[in-house]
């Protein structure tokens, strides 16, 4: 999770109302934020990708301001018009078709604010802009820039003077230089690399790459030009967005780019007048509470909501930067925060019925009882990865279900198997002691026959320098035979997954294949930077159940 460093003292200086640094402290997990590292002059505050508006102490004393009632009212963004225009050429298209832009006046950049703006920077490009494939920044001293700008392309023979250097480059040495080597691959396969100029041929950027020196900031510049460019023109405009409304609550004064595209011709950073409806029953049931209009609006507003009530529903109109909101749930989320999730109360269900374990359950824990005895730990992970992972595991990334308009690249798609949990925990442990042996039960889904399907499957891991398929043979018998007295067996197979040879299908009683049993092959070790040999086996526990039965 991002991570942002907010001094003690300079968020007093934007908050509207008193309050005490032990009160802070307090109130800051309220707004769903965690705190992961406090002392005397600062703490480290933990936010969910899905809110970049908190990467910076200008976002959460915004929202502070609000939720303390030290601002019951907040003005609109303004933005105010100005001659600068990005005339975009046709060959971007190609490459990296979308560019927005902004133009920043009389901002004063002291030291940290300018720390908290890379760093908002760069957690926009991790998050929205997926290490800046989708999404890259730059900012740039306005005062050194003639209008009209051009986003156009070169090959790699252009040369001019990268950020931080003191004579030019080309195009290909900034792509091997240090720098060029960590985004190079997202331009891999082109001929062509994107460049915006000014009016005076002078160089502002290599998107994603670099920036060229002639923009630099300093603690002296007032005016910023700020550009975003990106393959999803969504998704550089929400990123503008953030960056656009920080920037005004730092003082800085908002002023339009024209962008003409060959056949498009818009006018950023554009504020949207969408809504979204939410009938108050539905939000009063979900949350468990009896609330009035009133009080519905007033819990929106602490969180910077403005809403209404029309009829049976909540209308309400988000600040730019609340591009998360998309689901009627979003908004009770809110209101609930709003009404303070430490004000709600535990309450038991009304009904006079009586409950029991669920089978399934009471199969998963007792699968669990028997690992934990042969010496295992379980791990637990979420059901949400990246395909970086699953290709990174050389797994299939067909028939995945993804997350639409997600915020985080570690959150893209729905897992379709444990084992890329199970390698990254091993990945992340490289430094204690062996042998290491974990498992994971949990939910996989996927399509199959374009029907989506979800079931429980087990992933036992093993490492060591000696470890093998024999090892991993030995922890499947026993666990077979200590949860339902049963031998599975094992027929050799072939899976890209594994080494050639040393893999083999699990086979229950009934002659159904349940699962996959191997030695890691080498490869897929150095993909997750293992040096030790790793043994696994793998079973869908729902077909191990319904076996169990005699179904």
């Amino acid at each position: 999770m991002p991570v942002v460093t907010v001094y003690y003292d300079r968020m007093f200086s934007m908050l509207k109302g008193k309050i005490s640094k032990e009160q802070l402290i307090e109130k800051i997990p309220y707004l769903g934020l965690d705190i992961e590292e406090e002392n005397e002059e600062y703490i480290k505050i933990e936010y969910n990708p899905n809110r970049p508006d908190y990467s910076t102490d200008y976002g959460i004393a915004r929202s502070l301001n609000s939720f303390l009632d030290f601002e019951t009212e907040y003005s609109k963004y303004d933005i105010h018009e100005s001659e600068f225009v990005v005339n975009v050429d046709k060959s971007t298209e190609q490459v990296r078709q979308y560019i927005v832009a902004a133009v920043v006046k009389d901002i004063k950049l002291d030291d940290e604010t300018i720390r908290q703006i890379i760093t908002m920077q760069e957690d926009l490009h991790n998050g929205i802009g997926r290490r800046r494939k989708k999404v890259a920044i730059g900012i740039h001293n306005l005062d050194v820039i003639k209008s009209p700008l051009e986003y156009t392309t070169v090959d790699e023979s252009f040369s001019f003077i990268p950020l931080n250097k003191d004579s030019e480059m080309n195009v290909k040495e900034i792509l091997n230089s240090e720098i060029g080597n960590q985004y190079a691959n997202i331009l891999s396969g082109h001929d062509r690399y994107p460049i915006i100029k000014d009016g005076n041929n002078q160089v502002l950027s290599f998107p994603p790459i670099i920036n060229g020196d002639l923009t630099r900031l300093d603690a002296k510049t007032t005016n910023l030009f700020i550009d975003v460019t990106g393959t999803d023109l969504d998704a550089v405009s929400n990123a503008l967005s953030v960056l656009f409304t920080t920037l005004n609550d730092a003082g800085g004064k908002v002023h339009s780019v024209k962008i003409n595209f060959d056949n498009l011709k818009i006018k950023t950073p554009e504020i949207k007048d969408d809504t979204i409806e939410v009938e108050t029953e539905y939000a009063k049931s979900l949350l468990g509470l009896e609330l009035s209009e009133k009080e519905i609006v007033e819990y929106l507003r602490r969180c910077r909501i403005s809403g209404k009530i029309l009829g049976n529903k909540i209308v309400i109109k988000t600040e730019p930067f609340r591009f998360d909101l998309i689901h009627p749930v979003d908004v009770i989320e809110e209101i609930g925060l709003g009404y303070g999730i430490h004000n709600l109360k535990p309450t038991l269900p009304g009904s006079d019925m009586t409950g029991g374990f669920d089978e399934k359950q009471r199969f998963l824990d007792k699968a669990r009882d028997v690992l934990t005895g042969l010496g295992l730990i379980e791990i637990m992970t979420i059901g949400l990865i990246s395909e970086e992972m699953l290709e990174k595991s050389e797994m299939s990334t067909k028939e995945l279900l993804k997350v639409v308009d997600t915020k985080s690249i570690e959150h893209e798609v729905l897992k379709n198997s444990n084992i890329p949990a199970i390698l990254k925990t091993f990945s992340k442990n490289i430094h204690k002691k062996y042998p290491q042996r974990i498992f994971e039960i949990s939910k996989v889904f996927g399509k199959k026959n374009n029907e989506i399907y979800e079931n429980y499957q087990l992933t036992v891991g093993l490492a060591h320098a000696t470890v093998n398929f024999t090892e991993a043979s030995s922890y499947l018998n026993a666990f077979g035979k200590q949860l339902f007295n049963v031998d599975l067996s094992t027929k050799a197979s072939e899976n890209e997954l594994f080494v050639k040879g040393r893999v083999a299908e699990i086979i229950d009683e009934k002659g159904i294949k349940i699962g996959l049993i191997g030695e890691i092959k080498p490869q897929v070790l150095e993909n997750f930077a293992l040096r030790t040999p790793i043994s696994l086996f793998d079973i869908d526990l729902d077909q191990l159940m319904k076996s169990s039965r005699n179904e």
